[in-house]
C-alpha cells in the first residue's frame, strides 16, 4: 500500500522477526504500550505486576534488571525505583498509615530522618529513632502501632553493625515487617532475605551503578503480597525509571563483584597506614576487632566494602580545610561504591544520644575507588604532611585554641 510521507515517517517499514541475541542488556524506551485487540486494553491493568501496560509501571529493560536484582537478593520479586531515597520512601508509605509507628535507626541515612519527620509525621506516622546496639532489646520499644523496623548495618558513618536476625525476630513476634537499608554490604557480602528480613533496599546508585553516573534504588521481598502492596504504592507515586539507567545498572552489576573486591583490598591498607598515623584517633570499620558489632560482623557477612571511617585527633580541626585542599586523588564527596575515591566530612554526633564509645574529634569518612594503592596512600602522605609540620611546630594545638 502507498502512503504518505507524513505517515512514512511515524510508521517504519517492518524488518525481519529473526530473534537477535547479544550479550549486552538492549534498551526498550516507552511511555505509550501498544495492544494486539480490545480485550487486552480493556484488561490491561492486569499487567501492572508481570506485564507492560504502560512505560511508567515497567518496560522490558526495567524488568529484566528488577529480575537479576531478585536472584542476587535470593528474593522472589524486586522492584527498581528513581534513587535510594525513592526506596525508602516508597517502603515506609507502602507499611505505615496514620496513627502508626515506624522505629529507626540513629544512623539511618540523614535525608531519610528529615523525610521521617517533614513528610510522615504531618501524615500522622510517628518515627522512633533507637539506638542501633540496642539489638533484641529494640522490643522495649515496639507497641501494637509499630508497624515497621527498619535496620541499616553497617551505619554509613560510624559503622555499627546491628544484630539482624536478633531484631527481626523480636520484630515479627510484635507483628512488625522489618526493612533493611543495604547499600553498604550489597547483596555480595550481606543477603538480608535469608536473615529474616521482609524487604532488602538498596541504593543502586552505590556499588551496582559503580561509576557515579546513574540514581536509582531497589526493593527486594519474597512475598508476592508484599510485591504487590509496593508496586502499588510505587505506581500512586508516580514512580519510573529510565530503561538507559537500568542498563547501566545492568553494566554496573556485571563487575560489581570485582569492583568491591579490589575496593576492599585496597581499604585494608590504607586502614593499617592510618592506624599508624599520630593524626587519627580511631578507625570505624567493621572488621576492626573493637568495633561495636565486630563479632556480629564476622558471623554474618560474607565480607566488607571500601567505605570506612576514622576520627581525627580533634587539635587537627582546625587545619581541615586546608588539609583537604591539598588532596589531588581524593576528592569530597558524599557517594561510595564509583571508581573515583572520595572524603566526605561530618559530625555524625548531632541528633546521636547513643555515640559515648566515639572518641572526640572530627570524622572522615573515605570511599576508596579503583585507584592504584600506593598513589592513594601518596596522595594521603602529602596531605597529611601538613598535620605533621603543625604538630612538630606546636602549632595545630595552638590553632585549636583560637578556634575555641
Amino acid at each position: 500500500m502507498t502512503r504518505h510521507d507524513d505517515t512514512s515517517h511515524v510508521h517504519p517499514p517492518k524488518r525481519s522477526q529473526e530473534p537477535f541475541h547479544a550479550v549486552a542488556m538492549s534498551v526498550e524506551r516507552a511511555s505509550t504500550v501498544i495492544f494486539d485487540d480490545l480485550e487486552s486494553f480493556e484488561r490491561r491493568v492486569e499487567r501492572l505486576y508481570d506485564g507492560f501496560s504502560y512505560g511508567l509501571y515497567g518496560t522490558p529493560t526495567s524488568r529484566r534488571l528488577e529480575d537479576h536484582i531478585a536472584v542476587l537478593e535470593g528474593g522472589s520479586r524486586a522492584l527498581v525505583v528513581p534513587s535510594g531515597m525513592a526506596a525508602i520512601t516508597l517502603t515506609t508509605m507502602a507499611i505505615c498509615r496514620g496513627g502508626d509507628r515506624v522505629l529507626v535507626p540513629e544512623t539511618l541515612y540523614g535525608p531519610a530522618r528529615d523525610m521521617a519527620e517533614r513528610l510522615l509525621r504531618p501524615l500522622g506516622i510517628e518515627a522512633i529513632s533507637y539506638d542501633p546496639k540496642l539489638d533484641a532489646g529494640i522490643s522495649a520499644l515496639i507497641d501494637d502501632r509499630s508497624r515497621l523496623v527498619w535496620v541499616e548495618s553497617p551505619g554509613s558513618a560510624t559503622f555499627e553493625v546491628q544484630d539482624v536476625p536478633a531484631i527481626t525476630a523480636v520484630a515479627h513476634q510484635a507483628g512488625a515487617l522489618v526493612a533493611a537499608d543495604n547499600t553498604w554490604a550489597s547483596h555480595l557480602l550481606f543477603k538480608p532475605l535469608a536473615h529474616g528480613v521482609d524487604i532488602s533496599m538498596q541504593a543502586l546508585s552505590k556499588h551496582a551503578g559503580g561509576h557515579g553516573d546513574l540514581l536509582m534504588g531497589s526493593v527486594a521481598v519474597r512475598d508476592k503480597a508484599l510485591f504487590r502492596r509496593l508496586k502499588d504504592t510505587s505506581r500512586f507515586l508516580g514512580y519510573g525509571v529510565s530503561p538507559e539507567d537500568c542498563a547501566l545498572c545492568e553494566r554496573g552489576l556485571m563487575t560489581m563483584p570485582v569492583r568491591m573486591r579490589h575496593a576492599d583490598g585496597t581499604a585494608r591498607k590504607i586502614i593499617r597506614w592510618l592506624s599508624g598515623r599520630a593524626e587519627v584517633a580511631q578507625i570505624l570499620h567493621p572488621s576492626e576487632p573493637d568495633h561495636p558489632g565486630h563479632a556480629v560482623w564476622k558471623r554474618d557477612f560474607a565480607g566488607s566494602a571500601g567505605v570506612f571511617s576514622f576520627v581525627l585527633q580533634p587539635e587537627f580541626a582546625p587545619m581541615q580545610s586546608r588539609v583537604l585542599r591539598r588532596m589531588q586523588l581524593f576528592r569530597l564527596g558524599a557517594s561510595w561504591g564509583g571508581v573515583h575515591s572520595l572524603i566526605s566530612v561530618s559530625d555524625p554526633r548531632k541528633g546521636r544520644i547513643s555515640l559515648d564509645w566515639l572518641k572526640p574529634g572530627p570524622v572522615w569518612r573515605l570511599t576508596i575507588g579503583l585507584e592504584a594503592l600506593d598513589d592513594l596512600l601518596a596522595d594521603l602522605s602529602q596531605a597529611f604532611e601538613l598535620f605533621a609540620e603543625a604538630r612538630r611546630n606546636g602549632t595545630a594545638a595552638a590553632d585549636a585554641k583560637a578556634a575555641e
